[in-house]
């Protein structure tokens, strides 16, 4: 299994604080005079991209930030603009921008920097090390799956168990982030992981609590007052509920809303240009689309593709010939509509009977086609 069977969400939005200045100081030794550095990062549905040139080694940035990001420095080509050549490997270096003095340094390589002067960044390191263990469980996972033979990897039950697999990992890198946030209740990072935890049913009582031993600032923040709000969704999502409502705009900026398909058989389905797993399992879609359409069946695809993608977002619709409307608000997994729908890995689905109400959750492969003939199926004997 080259890529995962969920894309999971791995950068997580980061909750708002007054607006307050950063300072990045840098040196890596090796870096010849005119060496081009990019500092690039999502906030609000907008990427941002600066840039500066070395020299003797070293390089600075500043700026404002209305809350922390999570950013990249990319040594030399800034990939989200120029595309790379085929074998080409990009230096990097990820972290938490946030307002602090920063210091970066490295004898030779971005991807050998070493962070100081960032109390978010060492408390990332501290639940990077944390959750280690679940990592290479994963890890050990998609290699398991990857080394099988194409035809068992597509068998419908092997798959099915393997999805298990990692939902069962899921959980436990779930309880990690709730026994973060319990252990470090003054934490950027546990408001920004029990957001992640806030949409699993299972847990929710056990985000209910930790957020009730957060900081008042951290409550107060918009991250903060979100996690009610998605603790909230879980009874708005269940099967038998009405749909949240919803309006987001197509790549031609057409606004379309969830309630306008009413009526239908509709599939909301969650992807993103960016999910290998959203994008395999296109085809399947594709096909359910053009066998069950004229029946009643349509389709709604939400990307959660970020302001930096949305060209891959729309040459993704091309060449994975998705024929139904596409929406999204390039919030990335900020959407206001993951938010909402309780979106934390991808791919994900509603279905929607002809009233609005969800009457199925994430059908996959052979479980959405036979859903859709049981329905249609009795549909036409009626």
């Amino acid at each position: 299994m080259k890529t995962p069977i969920l894309c999971l969400l791995l950068l997580f939005p980061i909750l708002g604080i007054a607006q307050d200045q950063y300072s990045i100081t840098g040196k890596v030794e090796q870096l010849k005079d005119g060496s081009k550095l990019f500092l690039v990062y999502n906030s609000d549905g907008v990427s941002y991209v600066d840039s500066t040139e070395t020299k003797a080694g070293h390089f600075a940035f500043k700026g404002r930030l209305s809350y922390p990001v999570y950013s990249a420095l990319y040594l030399n080509k800034n990939p989200y603009a120029t595309k790379l050549q085929p074998r080409e490997k990009l230096d990097y270096f990820r972290f938490y921008l946030e307002a602090a003095e920063i210091a970066v340094n490295a004898k030779d390589s971005l991807k050998n920097i070493v962070l100081s002067g960032s109390k978010l960044n060492l408390e990332n390191e501290e639940f990077q090390r944390m959750k280690k263990g679940v990592d290479e469980k994963f890890d050990a996972l998609n290699k398991e799956f990857s080394k099988l033979p194409i035809e068992q990897q597509k068998d419908s039950v092997l798959f099915a168990q393997f999805v298990t697999r990692e939902k069962l990992l899921m959980d436990e890198n779930y309880s990690l982030h709730l026994r973060f946030a319990q252990e470090h209740p003054d934490s950027y990072l546990s408001v920004i992981g029990l957001s992640f935890v806030a949409s699993q049913e299972k847990f929710a009582t056990a985000v209910e609590s930790a957020f009730d031993g957060l900081s008042q600032r951290l409550k107060d923040s918009p991250q903060g007052r979100i996690i009610p709000l998605q603790l909230a969704s879980l009874s708005k999502t269940k099967i038998g509920e009405l749909a949240p409502d919803l309006t987001l705009k197509s790549p031609d900026g057409k606004t379309i809303k969830i309630s306008d398909f009413f009526g239908k058989y509709l599939l909301i389905d969650f992807w993103a240009s960016w999910c290998g797993p959203c994008r395999t399992e296109n085809p399947n879609l594709v096909e359910a689309y053009k066998k069950f359409q004229d029946a009643g069946l349509e389709i709604l695809g939400i990307s959660l593709d970020d302001a930096a993608r949305k060209e891959a977002w729309i040459k993704a619709i091309t060449e994975d010939r998705l024929l139904w409307p596409q929406v999204s608000d390039l919030g990335g997994w900020d959407s206001v509509a993951a938010k909402l729908y309780g979106i934390n890995s991808i791919p994900a689905n509603f279905l929607l009977g002809p009233d609005g109400k969800i009457i199925a959750r994430n059908l996959r492969g052979e479980d959405l086609q036979n859903k859709l003939k049981t329905i249609f199926t009795a549909q036409a004997t009626q």
